[in-house]
C-alpha cells in the first residue's frame, strides 16, 4: 500500500501567518525589542503545530468494511476502523474522508466524499465508525482512495495522508411490485402451450391409483392396492409443470437524452430485475436473460439464488445506448431458448415487430417467424407498465 503524506497550511493559518509576518516587519521597521519577542511567541505555536500534526498520523491503520451489494435507495452501511498502533502518544481529531465515484456512465459524475471523525485514539487501540447514506442509482461505483487528516491542536496545519486502497462496490437494480394482472397474463401464456416436464424418480411424484387401462405399463400396477379391490390398479403419478421465460431488456436512449428519458430506462431496468427475482424465488424454470447496449449480452441457467445474483449483477452493469441492438437480441435468442418457452420483450421504446425492414432477418427464416407473433412486448414509457408493475 503506498501512502501520499503532505502538510499544508490551513486557512485559518495563513491568516494566523499574516499577522505574525505583520509583527515582524513592524518590529523590524521600528526597531522594537518587544515586537521581536511577540513575533517569535507568535511563531512558536506554527511550529508545534507541525510538529504534533506529523507525529499524530504516524502509526495509524485504517481499514473499511461495505456490503458486497446493495439494491438502489436502499440504505448503504459502511464501517470504518482506526487503529493507533504506535506504543505512545495517542491521536486527536482524525477525519477519515472516503471518496465514491460511479464509473461506467457516460458522463464523469460528481464523487461523495463521506467522512468519520475520530476525537481520540489513544495508543495501541482501535475505533470503530462508520457513515451511512443512499446511491440512488444502480451500477459500480469505486470507493476510495480514503484520506486520513489531521488539524489538531490549533488548526494552523492540516496533516493529510492518502492512501490508495480502493475498492469496488455493486449497487443493484432496485425492485417494485408485480400486480396480478402479470401473474394471470403468465398463466395466459401458458395455456395449451408446450410445458417441459420436470420428473421425480421413475415417473413423477406418485398421489394416487386408478383403474387399469389399456396400455398402462406393468410396472405401474400396485399390486397390494389390486389384491385389496380384487381388481387392477395403477399408480397415478403427478409431472410437475415449468414455465420458462427468456426476458428480453432493450436499452436504448437517444444520444442526448432528457432526464424522463433516463429515468425510463431506470425503471427498464427495475422492472426486468423484479421479473427475475419473482421467477428466482418461485424456481422450477429456466431463465435466458439477454440486454441490449453497446454489445448484446446474454446468460441463461435454472432458476435459483445463484442465477438470481449473476442476473442482478448483470443488470447492474447494462448500460443503455443509442444503436439500435434489438435485431440481433432477437435473433440470439430466437436460436438458443427451447420451443415452448415464453418470451418477453421489455423495451424503452415502442416495438413493432411487424416491421419485415427492421428485421428482416427474423422474417426471413421460418421458425423465427413463427415464434416472433408470440413475443409479448411491454414498452415502459407508456402506460400500459402500470398494469403489471408498481414502483415500491
Amino acid at each position: 500500500m503506498k501512502f501520499n503524506r503532505q502538510t499544508n497550511i490551513s486557512r485559518e493559518g495563513w491568516y494566523y501567518l499574516l499577522v505574525v509576518i505583520l509583527v515582524f516587519g513592524g518590529a523590524m521597521l521600528r526597531e522594537v525589542n518587544l515586537l521581536l519577542m511577540l513575533a517569535g511567541m507568535l511563531a512558536g505555536p506554527l511550529l508545534f503545530s507541525w510538529r504534533i500534526v506529523r507525529l499524530s498520523l504516524r502509526g495509524l491503520v485504517v481499514e473499511r468494511k461495505v456490503p458486497h451489494g446493495v439494491c438502489a435507495g436502499d440504505l448503504l452501511v459502511a464501517s470504518v476502523h482506526l487503529k493507533n498502533t504506535r506504543r505512545r502518544f495517542g491521536s486527536w481529531g482524525v477525519v477519515v474522508e472516503e471518496q465514491i465515484q460511479r464509473e461506467g456512465s457516460g458522463r464523469r459524475e460528481r464523487a461523495i466524499r463521506p467522512n468519520v471523525l475520530y476525537p481520540y485514539v489513544r495508543a495501541g487501540e482501535s475505533r470503530k465508525g462508520g457513515y451511512r447514506g443512499r446511491l440512488v442509482r444502480r451500477g459500480l461505483y469505486r470507493l476510495g482512495p480514503m484520506r486520513v487528516s489531521t488539524r489538531f491542536p490549533f488548526g494552523l496545519l492540516c496533516r493529510t495522508i492518502t492512501t490508495d486502497e480502493t475498492a469496488t462496490l455493486t449497487v443493484l437494480p432496485r425492485q417494485g411490485q408485480l400486480t396480478q394482472r402479470w401473474s394471470a397474463r403468465r398463466r395466459e401464456a401458458f395455456a395449451g402451450a408446450h410445458r417441459r416436464e420436470r420428473r421425480h424418480g421413475l415417473e413423477g411424484d406418485f398421489f394416487g391409483t386408478r383403474e387399469w387401462r389399456s396400455g398402462d405399463s406393468r410396472r405401474w400396477i400396485h399390486w397390494r392396492s389390486s389384491a385389496r379391490r380384487g381388481a387392477l390398479v395403477v399408480r397415478q403419478f403427478e409431472q410437475p409443470r415449468n414455465q420458462d421465460l427468456a426476458l428480453l431488456v432493450d436499452l436504448w436512449q437517444p444520444k442526448k437524452p432528457a432526464p424522463e428519458q433516463l429515468d425510463n430506462v431506470e425503471l427498464a431496468v427495475s422492472f426486468a430485475a423484479t421479473v427475475v427475482a419473482d421467477l428466482c424465488r418461485k424456481g422450477g424454470s429456466n431463465l435466458w436473460l439477454g440486454t441490449t447496449g453497446q454489445e448484446t449480452q446474454a446468460m441463461r441457467g435454472p432458476t435459483s439464488a445463484i442465477l438470481l445474483n449473476d442476473a442482478m449483477q448483470h443488470l447492474a452493469l447494462a448500460e443503455a445506448h443509442r444503436d439500435d441492438g434489438l435485431p440481433e437480441l432477437l435473433k440470439t435468442a430466437l436460436t438458443e431458448i427451447d420451443p415452448g418457452t415464453e418470451v418477453v420483450l421489455v423495451s424503452t421504446r415502442p416495438v413493432d415487430l411487424a416491421d419485415t425492414e427492421r428485421f428482416a432477418a427474423l422474417w426471413s427464416d421460418p421458425n423465427s417467424r413463427s415464434l416472433v407473433r408470440r413475443i409479448r412486448c411491454i414498452d415502459t414509457s407508456s402506460e400500459e407498465l402500470d398494469d403489471y408493475f408498481q414502483v415500491e
